[in-house]
């Protein structure tokens, strides 16, 4: 039946030109963005999901870049030990010397002389390294990390669920201390004035025991900070693997595929231009009904 007042042809070819323009807005849409899900109004479980992974990544982001500076803080700190190490042990070498110095003057005062410059060159030498080991503004070997003594360096490497992880290293020290390690001692080593009489140290072999006490307890400490490197090492690997992971989850959710879209693009092209055909055409049935009166 033919209608002057209604032409279901040209509504229904209307609405199929519709539907085509909207799905077109919307490939456009994906093409100019990247995004196949842009809004939650796109997808609501998917748009929730890559939200809460992109926030999480962020902080990865930030847990990344803090392990880095505390991977240069932990190196610095160990590579000071080493050489603290390097010179502790000159010192006993120097110590050793000045056993072995013949008591009998004026060689004894001459070779004593010598023994101490050396001493006290290596004293200011251990100073230096212990001050030294300073990282951007913190200084693990002289306490300055802590508000208060003892406190052990934390480092976060990590969050999940509402919780932070972090690896905790060796406590706070003061390496020139001597109550802490001995280095006090060491530094300020008197003049060796004759046998096993250095005054404000003892003796020689007193001297050698700080030496040693020393030694063993700036090893162990190079020890735990080695320890240390290798977790945040670790933990930065793991990161960086975890926050690709990451990346790529929210990738396959919300990123659109630009070769179907494309693909896409080209047919609803094509059918938007076969329903303009068919809405004119539709609109043409009308008119025919105006022959019928001629």
């Amino acid at each position: 039946m033919s209608s002057i007042l209604t032409n279901s042809s040209a509504l229904t070819a209307l609405q199929n030109l519709n539907n085509t323009q909207r799905a077109l807005s919307k490939t456009q849409s994906q093409i100019s963005t990247g995004l196949k899900v842009a809004t939650a109004a796109d997808n609501a479980t998917n748009w929730s999901v890559s939200t809460q992974m992109k926030s999480d990544n962020s902080v990865l982001g930030t847990v990344k870049d803090s392990l880095k500076q505390n991977s240069a803080l932990v190196k610095t700190t160990t590579a000071a030990l080493s050489q603290v190490v390097e010179t502790i042990t000159k010192i006993k070498e120097q110590l050793t010397q000045a056993k072995d110095v013949d008591g009998t003057a004026p060689t004894a005062a001459a070779g004593y002389a010598e023994i101490n410059k050396a001493l006290d060159g290596l004293g200011k030498t251990l100073d230096g390294l212990v001050k030294g080991a300073n990282f951007n503004g913190v200084n693990l070997l002289t306490g300055g990390d802590a508000t208060t003594a003892g406190d052990a360096l934390r480092v976060v490497t990590g969050y999940s669920e509402k919780t932070f992880t972090s690896i905790s290293g060796p406590a706070s020290v003061n390496l020139l201390s001597a109550t802490a390690t001995g280095l006090d001692g060491l530094i300020n080593l008197a003049d060796i004035n004759a046998p096993d009489a250095p005054a404000g140290t003892g003796s020689i072999a007193t001297a050698m025991g700080l030496a040693d006490d020393a030694l063993k307890v700036v090893r162990e400490l190079a020890a735990d900070f080695g320890a240390v490197q290798n977790q945040i090492e670790a933990q930065s690997k793991f990161i960086e693997v975890l926050s690709d992971s990451l990346t790529n989850g929210v990738s396959a959710m919300v990123d659109a595929d630009m070769n179907e879209a494309s693909t896409r693009l080209q047919a609803l092209q094509t059918q938007q231009q076969l329903g303009v055909q068919s809405l004119s055409i539709a609109n043409q049935n009308s008119q025919m009904i105006l022959k019928l009166f001629n």
